[in-house]
């Protein structure tokens, strides 16, 4: 039994005996090549801890920064005399995105939404998709990784009806209630479109089912009156 096991992970030392032990009949390019080949090896190891590692520590600058906005607006005074009110026409997507923070307590989760769905916004945390509605109205829709960087979404498939989830940033807070939790295709974009004129306030949360699947998880929740 125990030379089986010798035989079976003999593939397993090659680089690394060729590159630390001077052996008679061993070819010169095998010391590099194995120094190589551990080198990788020991990158791709530990390419997922690092992954992880970025997206707490970005989770952390936004969680500073967000406490940062809260004590400016806390400093702010108000006004001894009421200003005019002018009325404006309304218009959608125009003002930034504020960071915003997400808490599901069902799913234990805290994190800070960022504005994109770029490769560098996700991997900050969950980011609001720029075509959506703002929180309060329309369909707002916020993505974000489940298996990488964090994985603020992890656990977003384990939410079922009546979930809370609270969302503030500067200009408030916002309580939605889980509708529903659906798997749709990567492909499927109807998710992200806008309701008609008059319809309720909702928020759609997406994620991937599992690593390496052509298939999303979908949270749709509505604005709690």
């Amino acid at each position: 039994m125990a030379q089986r096991n010798v035989i079976f992970f003999a593939p397993c030392y090659f680089p690394v005996y060729f590159a630390f032990c001077q052996t008679k009949g061993v070819p010169r390019f095998w010391k590099p090549l194995s120094s190589l080949l551990i080198g990788g090896g020991v990158i791709l190891a530990l390419w997922p801890f690092g992954q992880t590692l970025y997206g707490k520590w970005s989770q952390r600058s936004l969680a500073a920064e967000f406490q940062k906005e809260e004590a400016a607006a806390m400093r702010v005074h108000k006004p001894k005399s009421k200003p005019v009110q002018v009325a404006a026409p309304r218009k959608a997507n125009i003002a930034p995105w504020p960071l915003t923070k997400i808490t599901i307590p069902d799913i234990d989760l805290d994190a800070y939404v960022v504005q994109g769905w770029d490769n560098v916004s996700l991997r900050r945390g969950p980011g609001h998709y720029e075509n959506s509605s703002a929180l309060g109205e329309g369909n707002c829709v916020i993505a974000g990784h489940r298996n990488v960087y964090g994985s603020p979404f992890a656990n977003l498939d384990r939410l079922l009806p009546g979930a809370s989830i609270i969302l503030e940033n500067k200009n408030g807070s916002f309580n939605y209630v889980v509708d529903s939790t659906t798997a749709v295709s990567a492909s499927d974009w109807s998710v992200t479109k806008q309701p008609p004129a008059g319809s309720p306030a909702s928020l759609t949360l997406m994620t991937c089912t599992i690593p390496h699947t052509p298939s999303r998880v979908i949270v749709k929740a509505y604005l709690s009156q």
